[in-house]
């Protein structure tokens, strides 16, 4: 088991993979949307992505976007998203894409890498507490939704 950065010539499997994530959020099957997305990430080189790969299947993904913080006039990333396909789970996957993604905001010298999650995702929160990542108490979320 491999991670590595995502290439153009991963879309077509990667794409399988995120349509899977999106439907595991709620969203309707539309693999022509996952592909087209995740091509305009690539083409105008918007995110960053990691995938895992086993046997040459890609078992997981983690996408960065970067961002900047204007008090710090720093950079960070936001680790926007993770996901393990079901059958590869419980196997370190998540947590050897996380820690790809920390290597690399080390690397890009990123002040922080930020992510949001469900409140009820208590596997995710003991694993990201694990792993250095401190819950926010000081600042509230808001959300202006256009569509």
């Amino acid at each position: 088991m491999i991670v590595r950065r995502a290439n153009f010539e991963d879309l077509e499997q990667l794409s399988v993979l995120f349509d899977e994530y999106r439907q595991f959020y709620g969203a309707s099957s539309n693999h022509q949307l996952s592909y087209d997305f995740l091509k305009q990430r690539f083409s105008n080189q918007e995110s960053v992505i990691f995938i895992h790969v086993k046997d040459d299947v890609i078992t997981g993904f983690v996408l960065l976007y970067l961002g900047f913080s204007s008090v710090a006039c720093s950079t960070y990333y936001i680790l926007d998203d993770v996901y393990v396909s079901p059958v590869y789970r419980r196997q370190g996957s998540a947590k050897q894409l996380i820690d790809t993604a920390i290597l690399f905001a080390r690397h890009q010298n990123a002040l922080r890498i930020t992510l949001e999650t469900q409140k009820n995702n208590y596997q995710s929160h003991k694993l990201y507490e694990q792993m250095g990542f401190v819950k926010d108490d000081e600042f509230q979320t808001f959300h202006c939704f256009l569509k």
